[in-house]
């Protein structure tokens, strides 16, 4: 009715826009749920990026961020057979930028991605020790990333684990992070 309501507690600013937006049409108020532990579980059972939760009785502050609204992502694991990397550059400049990611799928492998974030400087240079040791060979994958043309493609010995937020669907792993080796997964194994 004309007059400001960013001051009133958001379980107020939806019931007047539910009233506001009574009649059918393209606009609609988004649902809300009471059970977010349960709900936030059924959203990465169903492989979904998150959730957005809010305060009920939050008000509205324009141009500010404040923790009324929060973004909860759901995290899955994946372990990943090693298949490259990406030369570094400063800091990493003797070693590897990222490492090329790839999943065993019906006997093939499927490039999943890569990886460059989650390293410790522990990890990382052991994990270093251990790639420089494997033998160069061809792309082991079909698919080609954009940096193929810098790329060096190792023998699949290793396998580790990443954290990622969800798949695209072309396969690849969407904000991947290093976890770590899993010695304890061989390629022999099927590694999924």
């Amino acid at each position: 009715d004309g007059g400001p309501v960013v001051n009133e507690p958001l379980i107020r600013r939806r019931e007047w826009l539910a009233d506001a937006l009574k009649k059918p049409g393209v606009w609609r108020v988004s649902d809300t749920v009471d059970d977010g532990p349960a709900f936030l579980e059924a959203v990465k059972q169903m492989g979904l990026e998150g959730v957005m939760a809010k305060r009920r009785d939050s008000v509205y502050q324009p141009g500010r961020r404040t923790d009324n609204w929060l973004k909860v992502k759901t995290t899955q694991t994946a372990e990943c057979l090693i298949v490259g990397y990406t030369p570094g550059k400063g800091d990493r400049g003797a070693a590897f930028g990222a490492l090329h990611l790839a999943q065993m799928r019906d006997g093939v492998l499927k490039y999943v991605g890569k990886v460059g974030t989650g390293f410790d400087d522990a990890t990382f240079k052991s994990l270093w020790g251990e790639i420089v040791d494997l033998t160069h060979v061809p792309k082991p994958v079909k698919e080609t990333p954009l940096d193929n043309a810098r790329s060096v493609w190792i023998e699949p010995r290793l396998v580790c684990e990443v954290r990622y937020s969800s798949v695209t669907p072309d396969g690849m792993l969407r904000e991947p992070v290093f976890v770590r080796l899993r010695p304890d997964l061989t390629v022999n194994k099927n590694v999924v």
